[in-house]
């Protein structure tokens, strides 16, 4: 395995915890995941911080059911990388189902105790 290809099975694997730590309500997992400055940027356009984020995510705010990713593609410059990608959601928001598959756009920085997602912003894919 290459590098790169190293890398990038470290960062999807991260991504993956990410996903199933969010799902799971782990607040202790997401914690390591989530860099101290990240910006976290919904389909609603709402912007949180790491704090925020977490707080919704593992209180019930945020219900996430489904985080199933369907495309990534990774871009890595040093400690620094890159995520585009579509993922499948199923999430219930303060009492209101929703479903939609969004597109995003991930930057991951790399610490002291591994990689951190430090910024996400993503949109709605039409429903065809």
């Amino acid at each position: 395995m290459s590098n790169d290809q190293a890398l990038v099975a470290e960062l999807d694997a991260a991504e993956d915890r990410r996903c199933a730590a969010t799902i799971g309500k782990d607040r202790v997992a997401l914690e390591a995941l989530l860099a101290p400055d990240l910006q976290y940027v919904h389909t609603s356009a709402t912007l949180e911080d790491r704090n925020t984020y977490i707080e919704r995510a593992c209180t019930g705010w945020y219900d996430y059911r489904v985080l199933k990713s369907l495309k990534r593609e990774w871009r890595i410059a040093g400690d620094v990388a890159m995520c585009n990608g579509d993922v499948q959601i199923d999430v219930i928001v303060r009492g209101t189902p929703k479903a939609f598959v969004s597109r995003y756009l991930q930057v991951w920085r790399r610490s002291p105790s591994g990689w951190q997602l430090a910024a996400l912003q993503s949109v709605l894919l039409p429903q065809t």
